[in-house]
């Protein structure tokens, strides 16, 4: 449950650096300081990949947990699902 809480933090924190990202590159754009705005389009490219593989990550733990579920409906116990799953 905790890396859950976790990951919604990390993953709010990196879409407001996106959006600030987004803010600064207008204000650059405007200013004609386009030296800044690449900076900050390079800062936003690393964001989107961080978002990108926290989007990975709760996907593949959607599927773990499915897997562990239907193992418990049929009875089959795994000893590491309690520490993976807040079931």
């Amino acid at each position: 449950m905790e890396e859950k809480i976790s990951l919604s933090i990390e993953e709010s924190d990196f879409l407001n650096k996106g959006l600030k990202c987004i803010e600064y590159m207008f204000d650059s754009f405007i200013n004609g300081d386009y030296e800044s705005a690449k900076i900050e389009i390079q800062e936003l490219l690393y964001v989107l990949g961080r978002l990108q593989e926290i989007e990975e990550k709760k996907a593949r733990r959607a599927q773990l947990e499915e897997v562990i579920q239907s193992l418990r409906e049929r009875g089959i116990k795994i000893d590491f699902a309690s520490r993976v799953s807040s079931f």
